[in-house]
């Protein structure tokens, strides 16, 4: 291992992937180290009896910008998922999305009014008027908040639309207009396999335990940095460079279960319109991509808030999908305390990536919590650490 280098790059997170890259693109002599055995930090993919079982539900936006320019996408043989979604109400589902590839959706009152809808219209083409949360806003949309909107949403912020910063949301809502989500074919965790394959100089198995001035404590041994980019979880940067208080944290738990009988055939994510029980949104990931089921089972993926018990999600799952899930069968259950960061009104949506003048911090909890947040700030760390 090396005991010197001019820069390290502490986390091999997608925030620490993006860092070294640009690091080494610029010519810089830089080290990766991550704790773990593998990179990727969230962004990750277990086999499991069969299955691809991501770390958490998540897509990837293929027209997230940090993505098009490392020009990483044909590498990792992506698929597109669909751009519309099914709402669950009462014993029926309804179809909500894009009226460019739904367009009948529009016209469906269970959804949502007409008047609503073009309301919803104006607000992500214009300038939308202001207001302290993102829920505080669409819930002047009424039935297309209460049936839609929200029960999304709370599922992509994994809390309460009424508790997330309006402008944080607008951004995150308008990504999701002009997407193209879908996943690698083999799970997620291609993505930073493959960035991985361009690092030139990486330690594994490598946890970093403290940093005094320029000298980094690890597992392995002591090493004396020029710079250092701390790009880890808010929690351990805030241990290893001494923060006040770290960033608040969302969590959730998702559950993998197989099914002889495919509840879907569409692809598309189902949410409860009608808030009936805990899971916040479910989807047959085998739909989007048959490799996520080496066989005729189906793989379902849902996702719940934590301290929920799988009676009540199979028990939700049966309202959401209108189907028996009772022989349903557990394939693998992650729980998350740390998923997401929470924007909380008024609160910025970027922190200072520079701590002084030889360290920086780089991660989602520094930009827009999403891949494009943590790609982006890890690029934008090595930038200014150059500069």
């Amino acid at each position: 291992m090396a005991k010197t280098a001019d820069v390290v790059v502490i986390g091999g997170g997608l925030a620490g992937l993006s860092a070294t890259l640009e690091l080494q693109n610029q010519g810089a002599d830089v080290v990766l180290l991550e704790a773990s055995d593998r990179t990727g930090g969230r962004v990750a993919s277990d086999y499991i009896d069969g299955f691809i079982c991501d770390r958490g539900f998540q897509l990837i936006n293929s027209r997230y910008p940090s993505l098009v320019e490392l020009n990483v996408l044909d590498e990792i043989d992506f698929v597109l998922a669909p751009r519309a979604i099914e709402v669950s109400l009462g014993t029926s589902r309804r179809v909500a999305g894009d009226p460019r590839q739904a367009p009948l959706s529009a016209l469906d009152k269970a959804t949502g009014t007409i008047p609503e809808k073009l309301a919803l219209l104006r607000f992500l083409l214009f300038s939308a008027p202001k207001a302290p949360t993102i829920g505080a806003a669409l819930s002047r949309l009424g039935t297309t908040y209460r049936h839609v909107l929200r029960p999304f949403l709370t599922g992509v912020f994994l809390c309460d639309p009424e508790l997330v910063d309006f402008d944080y949301g607008i951004l995150i809502i308008k990504s999701f207009v002009n997407g193209a989500p879908g996943v690698p074919r083999l799970g997620v965790g291609r993505l930073p396999e493959a960035l991985t394959q361009r690092i030139h100089n990486m330690n594994l198995h490598t946890r970093v335990e403290r940093i005094s001035g320029l000298q980094i404590e690890t597992s392995t041994g002591v090493i004396t940095a020029k710079k250092i980019i701390v790009a880890t979880d808010t929690t351990t940067a805030a241990q290893l460079l001494d923060f006040p208080a770290a960033v608040t944290m969302a969590g959730c738990i998702t559950w993998y279960h197989a099914t002889a009988n495919n509840p879907s055939g569409t692809g598309r994510l189902v949410i409860d319109g009608q808030n009936r029980g805990p899971v916040l949104n479910s989807v047959v990931m085998s739909d989007i991509s048959m490799s996520y089921s080496n066989s005729e089972m189906s793989l379902v993926s849902s996702t719940s808030g934590l301290g929920i018990t799988e009676s009540d999600v199979r028990r939700h799952l049966a309202l959401m999908w209108g189907c028996d899930t009772r022989e349903w069968e557990l394939v693998s259950k992650y729980e998350i305390a740390s998923a997401l960061p929470i924007h909380v009104p008024g609160k910025a949506l970027s922190q200072p990536m520079k701590i002084s003048e030889n360290i920086f911090v780089a991660g989602d909890h520094r930009s827009v919590p999403s891949q494009q947040g943590a790609l982006f700030s890890g690029k934008l760390a090595a930038q200014l650490l150059l500069n």
